[in-house]
């Protein structure tokens, strides 16, 4: 699909997230930076939550985890957002994008303070070339000598949204990023409320002025921890946080064109050295294996696929994940005799063998699939952890949350389903149209694995 890569989070994180400091700039010559936390905050919420009302998306989050989502929501947001303002009251938009960029150094420290994790000399290198570079945009920054405390107060910032980082990233896996970003905002407002002054100057409100109020909530909130959530969902904090490299240049480009706002040559040169520092650093952490990723425990069936049966399955599921994506991606075979399934096609062949049996089947899963031959969505996590699905630890370990079973019939027979797992709330209805127009695709391979299953599969 020539535009899928409109379809990655983290693309997409980078494009809605740059026009954040250049529209809080342009709001902060008419706003007071108390007023505009609530205000993006709790406008973001209200877009959310019509959002979500509108496409009655049931909220999944439990009650344990609700309360971690609430500190989640004081930090990341609440504390985060009030600093961003009060920072940059002169602090330019490209310098802040710059400043925000150290936050992976501040996880680095985090990871040593709070988990133990070693810090090899990369990363001690990487540290201080990149408090050399934040030291040059405080100092020097404002285009002479002389300290910028509100430099000081982003560069807090940047500590602030690495403790986020780390206290979110175990919640999306229980929780989809559309709804960890709804309680974010809902309660991030919610708690900054009581500070703001309610000085907002409507009066003094130009065109271009609620065009940055707009683009703010919508594109750079709404949007953009949406988009960032999903890719932390997917990867690690140190891969997410490194998305925000690619954020300072467009930064820098839009407050110039839109702000008049050109940096001083030694925040630009700063700011270069910090993002250096802290590139250092992210390639300084060892890749750490997931717990649970070993084979599942489960029977195997020797399987033999032709050449060209393999390449159609390959193809047709490519083009599934092109278009809705899956971190998981199956195709099993329906055996009417020993009513179980065998994994013809896997994704990760690694945890998920090809051959293997699914013979734990649930019976409203049967029922639905089997018998009724209709396809089945889920993006509550919950979900997964029902007897329609086994090995939920290695499925909590790959952090999945969403599934389609996509099934695949022929002649009012079921043979099979094109499995697609995800992270929490990735998949739609729509989403599970487009996996069932190439679960039939499918067809054809499977109807004759099954009338020839002595010649493919030897069970």
């Amino acid at each position: 699909m020539q535009l899928a890569w409109l379809r990655r989070p983290g693309t997409l994180m980078v494009i809605t997230s740059a026009p954040t400091y250049v529209a809080t700039g342009e709001l902060l010559r008419v706003i007071s930076p108390l007023d505009l936390t609530p205000a993006r905050f709790l406008g973001a919420a209200l877009v959310i939550g019509l959002y979500l009302l509108i496409r009655r998306r049931r909220l999944v989050a439990r009650r344990g985890d609700l309360l971690r989502a609430f500190g989640v929501s004081a930090i990341g947001y609440a504390a985060y957002g009030t600093l961003l303002n009060l920072g940059q009251t002169t602090v330019p938009a490209g310098t802040t994008s710059l400043l925000l960029n150290t936050s992976p150094v501040f996880a680095l420290i985090l990871g040593r303070l709070l988990l133990g994790e070693r810090i090899t000399p990369r990363g001690i290198a990487g540290t201080i070339v990149a408090m050399t570079g934040v030291a040059m945009v405080a100092v020097f920054g404002g285009g002479r000598l002389g300290l910028d405390w509100n430099a000081l107060i982003i560069l807090f910032a940047a500590f602030i949204l690495a403790l986020y980082l780390i206290w979110q990233q175990p919640l999306l896996s229980r929780i989809p990023a559309i709804e960890m970003v709804f309680w974010g905002c809902l309660w991030g407002g919610l708690l900054t409320l009581p500070l703001a002054p309610f000085d907002l100057h409507l009066t003094a409100w130009q065109g271009r002025t609620w065009l940055a109020l707009a683009a703010l909530v919508l594109v750079s909130t709404a949007l953009a921890y949406v988009f960032w959530a999903r890719s932390l969902a997917e990867t690690s904090v140190a891969e997410g946080g490194s998305l925000l490299f690619a954020v300072p240049l467009i930064s820098i480009t839009l407050g110039w064109l839109l702000l008049d706002e050109t940096p001083a040559p030694a925040a630009v040169i700063g700011g270069c050295i910090a993002v250096a520092g802290v590139m250092l650093v992210s390639r300084s952490a060892a890749p750490v294996s997931e717990p649970g990723l070993g084979p599942v425990a489960e029977d195997i069936v020797d399987l033999t696929l032709t050449a060209t049966d393999n390449a159609a399955i390959t193809a047709a599921v490519g083009q599934a994940v092109d278009q809705i994506g899956a971190r998981l991606a199956t195709v099993s075979l329906w055996r009417p005799e020993s009513r179980d399934l065998v994994r013809i096609y896997t994704s990760m062949p690694e945890v998920y063998r090809p051959g293997g049996v699914s013979a734990g089947l649930g019976a409203d899963w049967i029922e639905q699939c089997v018998v009724r031959r209709e396809s089945y969505l889920t993006d509550d996590p919950g979900d997964l952890e029902s007897d329609a699905f086994e090995h939920h630890d290695t499925l909590t370990a790959l952090r999945l949350g969403a599934a389609i079973n996509a099934v695949v019939t022929r002649d009012g027979r079921f043979l099979g389903c094109l499995n697609l797992l995800h992270t929490p709330g990735s998949y739609t209805a729509a989403d599970l149209r487009i996996a069932d127009a190439v679960a039939a695709d499918l067809a054809e391979i499977l109807a004759r694995l099954t009338l020839e299953p002595a010649r493919h599969l030897n069970a």
